[in-house]
């Protein structure tokens, strides 16, 4: 039996030509492939970088704390997209928790689907510390905001807006009023709230003394004529207890909330205020911008006894008794 070379010849070169032409056309396909998947890449990371036209985003999802870090954290991450111009998302979750209270009216907000858009996310954990350089300039930056953010600073810039934001609902200050204007007689002419923080941080943390109260009481007596205080408390037994022989004090009944209790605060002419975050948003949120907002904290420390720096933890207009005048 012959064997036929040239029929073989022909036969291989056939299969050289078929394969080369495979190889061709999967090269082409993975060229293909690879110039749509680099497409869609660089269509998210121009998500990325310029969301809504804008270079940085400012995130926080879930509330952390009670109300007053609760307050910090939000007004934090407001401030900031204020301050940077930066995209603003905040989670389902503080809507929920500060929606019951406050007639939050925010715009503009990042979506969830926007937000899945963007590739690169850095978590910042913060315990009442001021970073002064969270975002830099002409940089793509996107930041979600983790832990307790008890710094004013981040915020100072737009108090206004803050204050705009968290205007309490009406049905709260409604009661609010009411009750001063049950407990409170027409004739005094300046309302003293003072909140008492103890609850959780007996043993804990330093609080306030017995005798702080009594000489801030002192100290508004003696400047202004026609005084009456309020007190709220997480702990009205003991203010009852300590306080109730005066005839010029009222205490918030115990089936007030937090923000109600709050809200009472923000109606009063001036403040004293101690240990905690509570009592400093009540300060905060005084209607009445000419009033003094007294705390025992001394010029070197915080009353939050967590190495708070004063400078970044108090606004300008907050005073310390042991050096008021």
């Amino acid at each position: 039996m012959s064997i036929d070379y040239n029929s073989i010849k022909k036969f291989v070169k056939l299969l050289t030509c078929v394969c080369i032409m495979c190889i061709i056309i999967t090269c082409i396909s993975i060229i293909h492939i690879h110039d749509k998947l680099l497409h869609r890449l660089f269509l998210r990371i121009n998500d990325t970088v310029s969301v809504r036209g804008k270079y940085c985003t400012v995130i926080v999802r879930n509330p952390l704390g009670r109300l007053g870090n609760v307050l910090f954290e939000f007004a934090t991450a407001y401030g900031l997209s204020l301050d940077h111009s930066c995209n603003l998302y905040i989670g389902p979750k503080f809507f929920n928790e500060l929606g019951r209270y406050f007639e939050i009216n925010l715009t503009n907000l990042l979506t969830e689907s926007e937000l899945n858009h963007i590739l690169s996310i850095k978590k910042i954990y913060n315990h009442c510390t001021y970073f002064p350089e969270l975002f830099h300039p002409n940089k793509s930056e996107n930041i979600e905001l983790v832990g307790y953010w008890q710094v004013h600073k981040y915020f100072v810039n737009h108090t206004n807006e803050i204050r705009h934001q968290l205007q309490f609902k009406n049905t709260i200050l409604n009661q609010a009023k009411n009750f001063i204007k049950k407990n409170i007689s027409s004739t005094i002419s300046n309302l003293v709230g003072i909140h008492i923080r103890r609850g959780d941080f007996i043993g804990q943390r330093k609080i306030s003394s017995d005798k702080f109260i009594f000489d801030a009481m002192t100290y508004y007596k003696t400047k202004y004529r026609s005084v009456n205080f309020i007190f709220v408390s997480d702990d009205k037994l003991y203010c009852r207890n300590v306080f109730g022989k005066r005839n010029d004090t009222v205490f918030t009944p115990n089936s007030f909330t937090p923000a109600m209790d709050m809200a009472i605060l923000t109606l009063c002419d001036h403040i004293i205020i101690t240990v905690g975050t509570y009592g400093w948003w009540a300060g905060f949120l005084l209607h009445n911008k000419t009033g003094e907002i007294l705390t025992d904290a001394k010029p070197n420390h915080s009353p939050l006894d967590v190495n708070c720096e004063p400078s970044v933890f108090f606004p300008s207009w907050f005073s310390f008794l042991n050096v008021t005048k």
